[in-house]
């Protein structure tokens, strides 16, 4: 008889139910720039370091490109938040002291210190200029204004700036337009003449310049009152005369007035033998007198040792003041927005900090130095012992060259601000001459 087998009991196995993995559970999280939402691209597209930087930024992509140019607030918010990118300065050849470039004029382009060896000068050649010998008078946002002296040799020889023919240009661009002076304007004693933004707002709502929408004004030595006398552009525009007040101020004889400086939308003259400051305010022309503290200002009949200048690119709007104090002492004095007070910032020792350089003598700066040219970014001065011995300070690191090119040139130096938002438009439309050079700047 067959033994029955004992039954086995097979256990039912509990398994766990497969826990899903961590992909299965969390979708896959951004993983480049590309998944960043717009509002958060614009913030950090509002935050890269300057207008180049942000036009570089818009050649990189469509979407990019988009959010840059797309919204005019953007613009706005941008213009607002950093200063016009700033490559070089155009530098006055003083026929005296220096040599005359190969184009024959009298400027020469002189790139910014921290990319000397990226930015080529010939985009900002003037040689598609017609004719010679045209000085330069100002720079504006990528505008230059240029003019002609009369040829008689008589007039060339005189202090007094007398011009017989304006031009404006674009050096990026290489367009210019001539502007025909009045008749009067040949006799007429000029403190200077100026680049404006143009009377129409761009589409942000901001005042602008360009080729078709800027003005010259031209300050004309009159007494009791200087005049004013404005160019705008366009086909309603041309000369007219403007309604200007000194104040009830005396102004001095011409030779005793001197322009020192351009800072917070006003022009400014230093009048000898008076302790206050000729301003004209760009927006309403109108000339009131600004009066410094006497350790500001210094002596009334020292205007070689004075200029006005504003602060740099991040606090622009904040008003300075560079004097040569004791002889060889460079200090700048700042009146800050929230201080009506003003203060000492920044001081350099011209004695000590000249010491070591090539060529110095020790007898410099036994008497006030000459200042030759003032920007927001360096200082350059000569001693009255050597009037061809230039040196620069640099106002952000106050450190003092000898051997840098601009040294060369012991005339006065513009800022050449790169054009923008046109440049951004041009970007926009994706074609043009101006978005073909700013390309081929930038590589």
């Amino acid at each position: 008889m067959a033994t029955k087998e004992p039954r086995r009991h097979h256990r039912r196995r509990h398994t766990k139910p497969k826990r899903a993995s961590t992909t299965e559970l969390i979708p896959p999280g951004p993983t480049s720039v590309h998944h960043i939402p717009d509002h958060l691209l614009e913030l950090v597209l509002l935050r890269v370091g300057s207008s180049l930087a942000l036009l570089r930024a818009a050649f990189t992509c469509k979407r990019w490109r988009r959010i840059i140019t797309a919204d005019t607030a953007f613009l706005a918010t941008f213009r607002a938040l950093h200063a016009p990118h700033v490559p070089g300065h155009y530098h006055i050849v003083d026929p005296s002291h220096d040599d005359l470039p190969p184009n024959g004029n009298n400027q020469a382009f002189v790139p910014d210190s921290s990319t000397p060896d990226v930015i080529d000068r010939r985009h900002f050649a003037l040689d598609f200029l017609p004719d010679l010998d045209w000085e330069l008078g100002d720079s504006r946002g990528g505008l230059l204004l240029l003019y002609r002296r009369p040829h008689d040799a008589w007039y060339r020889t005189q202090p007094e700036l007398r011009f017989t023919d304006i031009i404006v240009c674009d050096p990026l661009t290489r367009r210019y337009q001539g502007i025909l002076c009045w008749n009067e304007m040949y006799h007429a004693l000029c403190l200077g003449l100026f680049l404006l933004d143009g009377a129409a707002l761009d589409e942000t709502g901001s005042c602008c310049i360009s080729m078709s929408n800027f003005r010259v004004v031209s300050v004309v030595y009159e007494t009791p009152t200087p005049g004013v006398w404005v160019f705008t552009s366009g086909s309603d525009g041309g000369w007219q005369e403007s309604a200007a007040s000194s104040g009830g101020v005396p102004i001095p004889e011409f030779h005793l007035i001197s322009f020192v400086g351009r800072a917070c939308s006003s022009l400014y003259w230093r009048m000898e033998g008076q302790g206050v400051v000729l301003a004209l305010d760009e927006t309403t022309l109108d000339f009131t007198l600004v009066t410094f503290p006497y350790t500001v200002v210094g002596w009334p009949g020292e205007s070689s040792t004075f200029r006005v200048i504003g602060g740099h690119e991040v606090d622009a709007t904040e008003l300075r003041v560079v004097r040569i104090v004791n002889n060889g002492d460079l200090t700048v004095f700042a009146k800050l927005q929230s201080n009506t007070e003003w203060v000492t910032e920044k001081l350099v020792r011209l004695p000590e900090a000249t010491c070591g350089l090539p060529g110095y003598e020790e007898t410099y700066f036994q008497r006030p130095a000459k200042i030759v040219a003032a920007t927001t970014r360096y200082i350059l001065l000569k001693p009255r012992e050597d009037e061809n011995w230039i040196v620069s300070v640099n106002l952000v690191t106050l450190e003092v060259e000898r051997a840098h090119e601009r040294n060369n040139y012991a005339g006065a130096a513009y800022a050449y601000e790169l054009p923008w938002p046109p440049a951004l438009q041009a970007c926009r439309a994706d074609s043009g001459q101006r978005r073909r050079r700013i390309n081929m700047l930038l590589t």
